[in-house]
């Protein structure tokens, strides 16, 4: 008898069905990436050579994570940030993103909304 486990993203059953393709005919997107119908962010492989050069990895397959396969927020236990040591495709800067170890450490953007700006 097996568990399921409550790690998996409860939508995972959506991104094998629902996935959009990227347009393909921009040049923001690069191939192999496939707009998430939960977040609406891109996930999939893209391959280094069709990465902006600033973009580029060592890597020959880059994978790239949505917001759903990230972790949950360390300060409300709800919100989600981008899983650690692993890349994500910021729309709004046509770039790749890689996500250091210690960003486990960041709250989400409710989180950090709602904090209050110190004051010097």
């Amino acid at each position: 008898m097996t568990k399921s486990s409550s790690k998996l993203p409860k939508h995972q059953s959506a991104h094998k069905h629902q996935a959009v393709p990227a347009n393909l005919s921009s040049e923001a997107f690069p191939r192999g990436l496939v707009r998430c119908p939960v977040c609406n962010e891109y996930r999939g492989a893209v391959r280094n050579d069709d990465l902006p050069p600033a973009s580029q990895r060592e890597e020959a397959v880059v994978a790239v994570l949505c917001i759903c396969d990230g972790i949950l927020c360390q300060k409300c236990g709800k919100g989600r940030i981008h899983r650690p040591i692993s890349n994500y495709w910021d729309e709004a800067r046509g770039a790749l993103i890689h996500c250091p170890w210690f960003s486990a450490q960041v709250p989400c953007g409710q989180c950090r909304a709602e904090e209050q700006p110190r004051i010097a």
